[in-house]
């Protein structure tokens, strides 16, 4: 038999979750409730083998009792079930420890299936999870290479530019009617404020990036 702790703030939505999982063989709610404090007191009375929180964002503190929780349940594997309002919070969780994640619009199937993963020592992401936590990193990374390339003047990218077409010193400041000894103050520049350090470096971050001519 799988024990089971729901911490839920809202107990009408509680008393829901205790009862989908009350209907499906070898799971047993022993504590159920709507505060961190509460939770903890349970504990006393039987330890679970997974504890459920349903993450409420209110000035950081569903962070807060997640922290509590780790400390409190020690070993015990925590199940979240989470907006994808809240995707830039997803590694913060999995840091504090916790093993699984459903979206709050998931099936009680999905939910049930979760809880015996992790009651068997696995993790559950659900695929949506992953496709969100993703897209943020993929955000994120875009978002610092776009940091770097507005460290970049106007002339600089340019510069880049013309590189990326195999141009030599002399063939740029041609093309830009500045002197090699000008171009070659620009590429030393750009390799400064990208922090690489060759032509070839310089070449794959202009493609790499879109930065082309």
């Amino acid at each position: 038999m799988c024990k089971i702790a729901i911490l839920e703030q809202f107990n009408l939505f509680g008393s829901g979750i205790k009862s989908i999982l009350e209907d499906a063989n070898q799971l047993d709610v022993v504590i159920q409730a709507d505060s961190i404090d509460k939770l903890i007191a349970g504990k006393g009375m039987e330890k679970p083998d997974v504890v459920i929180f349903d993450i409420i964002h209110d000035d950081n503190s569903g962070m807060k009792v997640l922290k509590q929780i780790s400390r409190s349940f020690s070993g015990v594997p925590v199940l979240l079930i989470v907006s994808n309002n809240y995707a830039d919070c997803f590694e913060e969780y999995i840091r504090l420890g916790v093993k699984g994640f459903v979206f709050q619009n998931s099936s009680g199937k999905e939910l049930v299936k979760a809880i015996k993963k992790l009651k068997e020592g696995e993790e559950y992401f659900a695929s949506k999870v992953w496709d969100i936590f993703r897209s943020t990193i993929r955000a994120r990374k875009a978002s610092r290479i776009n940091k770097q390339s507005n460290k970049l003047t106007e002339r600089e990218v340019t510069v880049l530019k013309l590189f990326t077409k195999g141009m030599s010193y002399k063939e740029i400041g041609v093309n830009l009617n500045i002197s090699p000894r000008t171009v070659e103050t620009h590429k030393r520049n750009i390799l400064a404020k990208l922090k690489i350090r060759t032509t070839a470096d310089m070449i794959k971050y202009a493609y790499r990036n879109n930065i082309l001519a």
